[in-house]
């Protein structure tokens, strides 16, 4: 008597495995608040900084405007992703309510963090972002101080914009390399400022 040859069950083919929904979400949101405030804060108060040594010559001055300058935007970036995502959430609930977004009303994974948890952590990132620049004039003298907050800054900003790079697929180099760009205009507008209302 014969049997007739057994066939194995087609194996279920094979599928890469999945990054979890909600931790896609969180380092998605997590990304933009800490790009946005820190790369924000590093840019304002480098800037500051270059400004207020070049025009005034005063290691005092130039760590009174640099913190101001640092609390004062670690605060608005806080209060502007705060409000920001709040009025993307109303948006999104309006058009979920009334259809015009052409969707079923289902509800779609949140795309940001909670508007309070969003101004947190954009105002940490803005705030230790902005102590960079900051700390070398706490212990050298003016000169030195300026030349060293510039290499500290710039450091910080191409790493940001690498880490940023790698975490989205780009260029890690490229994008290190723009917000160099972006922060080398800021501050070259700063110290020429600084140059042309030279005070004392």
């Amino acid at each position: 008597m014969t049997t007739s040859p057994q066939v194995e069950p087609a194996a279920p083919p094979h599928s890469a495995p999945t990054v979890p929904v909600r931790r896609t979400v969180i380092e998605r949101a997590t990304v933009r608040e800490i790009l946005m405030g820190a790369q924000d804060n590093l840019t304002t108060v480098l800037a500051v900084m270059l400004g207020v040594s070049i025009g005034s010559g005063r290691a005092d001055l130039v760590a009174l405007a640099g913190l101001s300058a640092a609390v004062a935007e670690a605060v608005s970036m806080g209060g502007v992703l705060y409000n920001s995502t709040r009025a993307e959430e109303a948006l999104e609930a309006h058009l979920r309510t009334d259809g015009s977004d052409g969707s079923d009303g289902s509800v779609a994974p949140r795309t940001t963090l909670a508007p309070a948890l969003s101004g947190f952590v954009t105002f940490m990132a803005a705030m230790l972002a902005g102590l960079i620049p900051l700390a070398p004039f706490v212990v050298l003298s003016l000169p030195a101080a300026v030349y060293v907050s510039i290499a500290a800054s710039v450091t910080a900003l191409f790493l940001l914009g690498s880490a940023i790079g790698r975490i989205s697929g780009s260029t890690w180099w490229r994008e290190g390399l723009r917000l160099l760009l972006v922060a080398g205009l800021a501050a070259i507008g700063s110290a020429a400022v600084g140059a042309a209302l030279r005070v004392g």
